[in-house]
């Protein structure tokens, strides 16, 4: 994908003197570069304060962490009704609050994480666990953070999931993840554990639950996060899901891109059709987006429209996908 975006100048207030993050990048070499250094700002730069950032940073971690523990409560209760699994129809929004229906793992007991559809909240002073959505994400930007750099090594990543997954304790790690880590511990090293020839789960989403982080690290610059993201997404993807990870990675990079006198809609829709761009037409991935959207400007119901996707995916396996006759649960 090809963006024209400005220099990013991470500012920060230190006495009377502005010392800043110049994120540029080397046409010559094709590397990223990052510059300390004193720095006064042209008129086509885009000026991110630090502390802002940061506290947004915060709000992403503390939404994400809400967002998910939430959805745990419903996860897999309503999955649709092919072969031998029936759950019956979708929630809908008129069942928020109410009793929470047992998922297809749960042996006919209920969440115990609430009795009710509801929001999930850690004590103030608690501590958020992570889940299949997150503990990836810690575990790179524990890295980056450790290493002090901005691309890691497949060596890099293969060290970093070695020493903070326990292969003799209850991991939770979803499918393509939980192959790379075995791969790994045989001493295969990224973007090998994601190749098809030796991971036949990559074209499950794992890399898109656990990548999205770096369009966060590179605000504006979607180019520089893909550059940041791609053997992370490597690590446990090919083909179709490693391009709807690059489509997030590109999503969370544009969030600072946004028009601020524009609607929180628009925004969103143009974040979202910037980050289609990046997905070929002829992928089943573009489709899908495609189709979702048209049912959006067609002002359908979010409900009716989860339905007709449902039909149209899971069911008839329209467009190329054709996950349901491979008997894998999503």
């Amino acid at each position: 994908m090809n963006y024209s975006f400005p220099k990013v100048i991470i500012a920060i207030a230190y006495f009377s003197c502005t010392y800043t993050f110049v994120i540029g990048q080397n046409t010559n070499t094709n590397k990223v570069s990052i510059h300390n250094t004193k720095y006064k700002p042209k008129s086509t730069d885009r000026i991110i304060s630090r502390q802002e950032y940061k506290d947004k940073l915060y709000g992403f971690w503390l939404g994400q962490c809400i967002a998910n523990w939430t959805g745990l409560v419903t996860e897999m209760d309503k999955i649709g009704d092919i072969g031998d699994i029936k759950t019956g129809a979708f929630y809908t929004r008129t069942d928020w609050g109410k009793p929470d229906q047992p998922s297809i793992w749960g042996q006919g007991v209920p969440s115990n994480l609430s009795k009710n559809i509801d929001f999930v909240f850690e004590n103030p002073n608690g501590i958020w666990g992570s889940d299949d959505d997150t503990d990836i994400e810690y575990i790179y930007q524990e890295l980056l953070f450790e290493k002090n750099k901005s691309i890691l090594t497949g060596e890099d990543i293969r060290e970093g999931w070695l020493k903070h997954i326990k292969k003799e304790e209850e991991n939770y790690l979803w499918v393509s993840n939980q192959k790379a880590f075995e791969l790994m511990n045989e001493g295969m090293i990224p973007p090998a554990t994601g190749d098809p020839k030796n991971n036949l789960e990559f074209e499950m989403i794992d890399s898109q639950l656990t990548t999205e982080i770096f369009g966060l690290f590179a605000p504006t610059r979607p180019d520089i996060a893909l550059k940041m993201a791609k053997l992370p997404i490597q690590t446990t993807a090919r083909e179709e899901s490693e391009l709807i990870s690059d489509f997030y990675v590109t999503m969370y990079a544009l969030a600072s891109a946004i028009d601020v006198k524009k609607s929180d809609k628009e925004n969103i829709i143009w974040m979202a059709d910037q980050s289609r761009k990046g997905l070929p037409n002829d992928s089943y991935p573009a489709k899908m987006y495609d189709f979702v959207k048209s049912r959006y400007l067609a002002n359908i119901p979010w409900e009716q429209t989860r339905d007709e996707a449902y039909q149209r995916y899971q069911v008839e396996q329209a467009d190329g996908y054709n996950m349901t006759s491979k008997k894998k649960i999503l």
